[in-house]
């Protein structure tokens, strides 16, 4: 077990539409926290998501302070995901910036097929830049063309686990 004062707080970016599904097979936050929620109980991995945000907290607050300790970020991409303002706006100028300076990990996750490699992220600020990139720069747990809703379950099973484990070495490495 990792010492709960030096875990690798995860950060998991997701489009809240992604998540809605009344099929539990369609909720991919639901099912990636399921592979990873075994590693936060027994205290190897500190996963976050915006669920853990409490009645009465400042969310935007709380966002932007994980963002400041993350040391991995998964994001859950799909065409809402590139499309969601606050993603762009606010999430990923903070992790793309971080993972050039301070070597924060990017692990995205392909949930639908989507133009990943065509759209452009700007950091530090998302509307000027001077820095950008596509996430299609970042190694991803699957491909564009093997998007995890095209995928039998047990196939998209074996892409979150690929994650979990990435996520465990991540944290075998961390001083």
């Amino acid at each position: 077990m990792a010492d709960i004062n030096h875990r690798p707080q995860i950060f998991i970016c997701y489009a809240h539409r992604d998540n809605e599904s009344p099929d539990p097979e369609k909720r991919w936050l639901d099912r990636l926290l399921e592979h990873l929620g075994p590693f936060d109980a027994q205290q190897d991995l500190d996963i976050w998501s915006d669920e853990k945000i409490e009645i009465g907290s400042t969310w935007d607050e709380d966002i932007k302070a994980t963002l400041q300790t993350a040391k991995a970020a998964v994001l859950l991409v799909s065409p809402s995901f590139l499309n969601s303002n606050y993603i762009r706006n606010s999430e990923l100028p903070v992790l793309l910036q971080r993972a050039q300076e301070q070597g924060v990990v990017i692990l995205p996750i392909i949930l639908r097929p989507c133009a990943l490699k065509d759209v452009i992220f700007k950091y530090p600020d998302p509307k000027t830049g001077p820095d950008e990139l596509s996430l299609a720069s970042f190694q991803g747990a699957n491909s564009t063309s093997t998007a995890l809703n095209s995928l039998p379950q047990d196939q998209q099973d074996k892409v979150l686990v690929s994650v979990a484990n990435r996520l465990l070495r991540l944290v075998s490495s961390t001083p």
